[in-house]
């Protein structure tokens, strides 16, 4: 994330906090845009994203808490982040005021959020498949809601006491992906939602939409949709 390093790069960063890190997607930019020595520490409530996190990072410290209540003081990092997780949160005010609580008077937030705005048919692929988990795990009473747009995003943080200093779009993977064994994936992945919502009202209309899933993967391919990174302080 060739921006985020030119943004850094003359700034005094000693320690990071990584919010909602899952298996350390955002770690690993975190790791090559502050320099070796930086005490950077991950945070999520799922253990088993964490066990494979600490796997792939054996320098940074993980532990399994939660954005909505995090159990570090006042004002002791510089940097605090959080990667592709606000439609997660069941509290996003919440998980704000903790980072911005948590965060130095003078540090920065950093918060990269997929977004609704897609370029192409194959980040629309992921992007219903993305909806679809969305309603999938909202039934079973897990926080997942779709794809915020951009303006929602910026509408968020500004509404939560964050001043954006600067902001730019990221794109995850630079083109279409048209590997077999991915798009195996994604098909087994649709499939197998589509199953958990064989019982609900919404199954034939699912059904109907996703019937040429596969014929859109194998023309289009598929691509994470774009994100949008905001770089903030907290408003005196």
């Amino acid at each position: 994330m060739k921006e985020l390093v030119n943004y850094f790069q003359n700034k005094k960063v000693s320690s990071v906090l990584d919010i909602g890190c899952g298996s350390g997607d955002f770690i690993n930019v975190l790791t090559t845009v502050f320099p070796e020595g930086t005490k950077i520490t991950g945070i999520d409530p799922f253990e088993e994203a964490l066990a494979e996190a600490r796997r792939k990072f054996p320098s940074v410290e993980f532990l399994q808490m939660g954005g909505e209540q995090i159990s570090f003081p006042d004002n002791c990092f510089d940097v605090v982040s959080i990667s592709f997780a606000l439609h997660h949160l069941g509290d996003v005010s919440k998980t704000l005021s903790e980072m911005k609580r948590v965060v130095k008077p003078e540090g920065w937030l950093v918060i990269n959020e997929i977004v609704s705005e897609v370029q192409n048919e194959a980040q629309e692929n992921q992007k219903m498949l993305h909806h679809l988990k969305s309603l999938v795990d909202r039934l079973k009473g897990i926080p997942h809601r779709e794809t915020y747009s951009t303006a929602e995003v910026l509408e968020i943080i500004r509404s939560n006491g964050i001043s954006v200093e600067h902001s730019f779009t990221d794109l995850k993977m630079s083109k279409p992906s048209f590997d077999p064994e991915l798009l195996e994936q994604r098909t087994n992945q649709l499939n197998e939602h589509l199953e958990e919502l064989k019982n609900h009202s919404s199954y034939e209309t699912k059904t109907s939409l996703f019937a040429d899933y596969e014929d859109r993967l194998e023309t289009y391919g598929f691509q994470i949709a774009p994100s949008i990174v905001v770089i903030g302080r907290k408003k005196v």
